[in-house]
């Protein structure tokens, strides 16, 4: 028997089978609040994610499962026919969210929308029945597979361009294709690379439209932490504050110092400022680790007495999370870069004292060529060459060859061992997509994030200065996802609506503020079963197709 209730605008009648299920699904839709179909953030018609980054700040499990078009197209007209009779503008759903990006929706939370096979028809379907725009956000897909390659170009073509609400792909050396060692059959770096080139040569059609930005298209990057487990002194030397740890001294500037503890002032403000003005200190950075309070005091002293106003001056700021007290010094990027270093003593709380890098290597030398050339730190660098990039490759090198002299040997490690080739990757993928180089000095494109956050699995790769998943560590975690004053606490509530394992639908309230909570943001879940229609893919299906970036052919 053929039904013509419920229909899709490019539907005439539909099956017993998909009637039956969209009418229990507008059923289920119906009986919400109105803020689900009015704040709803992520909606996503795939779960689970292939590529098993240790870091997965939402621990995504490593079979996918995902909506067939069919039942995208019932969710679909569900959600239509069953929003308030009183909505009858654009767009249905997502028409309240004002604290970030009405009339968006996120396909992805824990999964990878990349390697999603119906996306194309997903983005239009949403588009034209709900009226709303799709977000994009992938660590890229094997370009070997002709399915994705054809579903992302359909996608970039000029019927949908304007159905897209923002493209990302990020770039973090966590993903398989990254992490492989060089001897594996399986994957490759130059795979992977290959593949970030194929994904940014597909979606030029939609840089070319928007343009860049993170609500546009961009690149972002990602590194991992820069951590050392370490002793950290804080006492008092001539009545001058004195921090220590490792090789890094810093002496007050005024003596009597107190400081008050700062806290986010904006979160919408990416160059982090703080709610009190910090302290000068001087910054002394020593060849050897101090590894005792006498030693401490003793240097301290010497440099009080001596010539102490010949060392650069630094803010020093005391923020707080759950652990206890640390100290941020220079967390801002200014027309210099960015030089920070995050300390924090034992407490309480924290069995481990140490410090966290927060410098930005990559950043600082794009600062420092562009103001060779005359140009501002977020100025456009529109006539750049690939010269002008491996110049500045050359001076963050140059920066790692002086660290090493000057004692600061996990810098150096780190900016040649983790740094450099992540951004070499990048700058090939850029050239093999026919990106120019203008675009790599671009920072609403090349969004450069610094150290990946204290997220789901990421925990463990902070070494025990917390023992706390998903606790802000940083200013920059602090300002993501702090309880205090954050992006999540200003956006509040969001709704999902999701696939889920075993032919189920989720639908679940977040209260984002509640991120650094044991029991997570999900405030209230409900769960749909639906007959078997979802496709399934898993880790083995990995030696069969190419779906994952880096995958060798």
């Amino acid at each position: 028997m053929l039904y013509k209730k419920f229909l899709l605008s490019d539907e005439n009648s539909l099956c017993s089978k998909d009637y039956f299920e969209r009418k229990k699904l507008i059923e289920e839709f119906s009986a919400m609040p109105i803020e689900f179909f009015s704040k709803l953030r992520h909606f996503q018609p795939q779960i689970g994610c292939l590529n098993s980054c240790k870091i997965c700040s939402k621990y995504a499990g490593t079979t996918t499962e995902y909506w067939t078009e069919n039942r995208q197209r019932n969710v679909i007209a569900a959600l239509k026919y069953s929003v308030p009779k009183d909505k009858k503008d654009f767009p249905l759903i997502v028409w309240d969210r004002t604290e970030h990006r009405t009339g968006v929706i996120f396909s992805y939370l824990d999964n990878d929308i990349g390697n999603y096979f119906y996306l194309d028809k997903f983005i239009e379907l949403a588009y034209r029945e709900l009226g709303v725009v799709t977000r994009i956000s992938t660590v890229g897909y094997s370009r070997y597979n002709e399915t994705l390659n054809n579903m992302h170009k359909r996608i970039n073509s000029a019927k949908l361009l304007n159905a897209l609400g923002g493209v990302r792909l990020s770039f973090t050396p966590y993903a398989i294709g990254w992490e492989c060692p060089n001897n594996s059959m399986k994957y490759s770096k130059y795979d992977y690379i290959s593949d970030m080139a194929n994904f940014l040569k597909i979606y030029k059609p939609y840089y070319n439209k928007v343009g860049a930005g993170s609500r546009n298209m961009c690149v972002e990057i990602r590194y991992k932490p820069l951590v050392e487990i370490a002793k950290v002194f804080d006492t008092t030397v001539l009545s001058h504050k004195v921090i220590c740890t490792a090789n890094y001294l810093f002496i007050s500037k005024n003596t009597s110092v107190s400081l008050k503890e700062a806290k986010i002032a904006d979160p919408y403000d990416h160059n982090i400022k703080l709610t009190e003005k910090g302290e000068d200190f001087y910054q002394i950075d020593l060849y050897d680790s101090i590894y005792s309070v006498e030693d401490v005091k003793k240097i301290a002293h010497k440099f009080i007495i001596s010539d102490i106003e010949n060392y650069t001056v630094v803010k020093v700021y005391l923020m707080k999370n759950s652990d206890g007290i640390y100290y941020t010094i220079n967390p801002s990027i200014t027309e210099k870069g960015n030089y920070g270093i995050n300390i924090y003593p034992i407490t309480n709380n924290r069995l481990n004292s140490g410090y966290i890098i927060t410098e930005r290597f990559v950043i600082n030398s794009m600062i420092a060529y562009k103001a060779s050339k005359g140009i501002g730190s977020l100025e456009k660098f529109d006539n750049a060459t690939w010269d002008d990039v491996y110049k500045t490759l050359e001076i963050c090198k140059d920066t790692a060859t002086k660290y090493k002299e000057s004692g600061k040997i996990e810098k150096s490690s780190y900016i040649i061992n983790e740094i450099l080739p992540m951004i070499d990757a990048y700058i090939s993928a850029l050239q093999e997509a026919e990106y120019n180089a203008a675009d790599f000095f671009n920072p609403d494109f090349t969004i450069d994030t610094g150290i990946i956050c204290n997220l789901g699995r990421a925990v463990s790769l902070f070494k025990g200065i917390t023992t706390k998943e998903n606790e802000p560590l940083t200013p920059v975690h602090e300002r993501n996802y702090g309880k205090f004053n954050s992006k999540m606490t200003i956006e509040g509530t969001a709704w999902r609506l999701s696939c889920d394992y075993h032919n189920r639908i989720i639908i679940e309230q977040l209260k984002l503020f509640n991120t650094t909570e044991s029991n997570g943001q999900i405030s209230y879940k409900k769960s749909i079963q639906l007959d078997e229609n979802d496709e399934i893919l898993s880790k083995n299906d990995l030696s069969t197709q190419y779906l994952i970036p880096g995958q060798r052919r």
